[in-house]
């Protein structure tokens, strides 16, 4: 991996520009490439540009710029390193279990050396890192409202393709998403100082008894939640209540069938101490009740 403090991506070279133009097209050199200015600020370049996978395919660098002739005026001339160059960055990804930290392997590359030079930049795995943290948020933020979750198969999928970096000239492309153990981490679809969502840690217990209060409640609270969350899905809450008015209103039984499972939980002393008073009550009414003396 690169040390943006060790490492340019291009340097002015100090011999004659002919020597160079000459020398770059003896040695047929692929990691780095050769832009020259001349008097009239006008760039020419000589060497590969593009994808480090093209194969004579290169694209377009702005302002068409020519390859140079030995017999021009060039005022300077530099050197661009247009090798493939692989840097992490550490992510935390928010899971149901807790925050899985993981290093986006990200490769970079030149793939217009004019665009570097005009732009003076010099380090390009500080371009590449500041660029990839916006798109990492805008597609955390994307996914969130979808209602979707994200993960290493969301990231490969948007950012395993080459990415441009126009205005700079540089290229970049995610090949791989490793877990890693410990490190300062870029956090995902979360406040970074909120825990993690969905995840069952000390401060979400007050999640965790609301839950089970509203399994305990039934179907009733079930739907009711559901509602809550999904308010554009009345109709379906609606429809599935009218059909399932079995477990939303569970069988009702008269008065006898509940006096009788009473009776059925008390002792034989409890019984008659019950039909004594039953039998007061019924005597007081001027009622004959069997087994009474008058």
């Amino acid at each position: 991996m690169s040390d943006e403090s060790a490492e340019r991506l291009y340097v002015r070279t100090v011999r004659p520009p002919w020597r160079e133009i000459i020398s770059h097209r003896w040695s047929a050199a692929r990691d780095w490439s050769l832009v020259l200015r001349d008097t009239e600020g006008a760039y020419f370049v000589l060497g590969h540009r593009g994808d480090p996978d093209d194969t004579g395919a290169h694209l377009p660098v702005p302002d068409e710029a020519a390859a140079p002739a030995t017999g021009g005026s060039y005022t300077d001339v530099f050197r661009v390193d247009v090798t493939e160059h692989v840097d992490t960055r550490a992510i935390g990804l928010p899971t149901v279990y807790g925050t899985e930290s993981v290093d986006l392997w990200v490769a970079w590359w030149v793939h217009d050396p004019v665009r570097v030079v005009r732009t003076r930049t010099v380090h390009g795995w500080h371009v590449v890192r500041t660029r990839l943290t916006a798109v990492l948020r805008d597609l955390a933020e994307a996914q969130t409202v979808a209602g979707n979750g994200l993960g290493a198969p969301e990231i490969m999928q948007h950012l395993g393709i080459p990415q441009r970096v126009e205005e700079t000239g540089l290229s970049y492309r995610v090949f791989d998403v490793r877990l890693r153990e410990t490190g300062e981490e870029l956090l995902l679809g979360q406040q970074e100082n909120e825990g993690v969502r969905y995840s069952w840690t000390t401060s979400r217990r007050g999640e965790y008894e609301f839950c089970l209060q509203a399994l305990h409640a039934g179907p009733v609270s079930l739907a009711a939640l559901w509602l809550l969350r999904h308010p554009d899905q009345v109709r379906q809450v609606l429809d599935w209540s009218v059909d399932h008015q079995d477990l939303l209103s569970p069988p009702r039984s008269d008065w006898q069938e509940e006096l009788a499972v009473l009776l059925g939980t008390l002792t034989d002393q409890e019984r008659k101490e019950i039909s004594y008073i039953l039998r007061d009550r019924i005597s007081a009414l001027g009622r004959q009740v069997p087994g009474m003396s008058n």
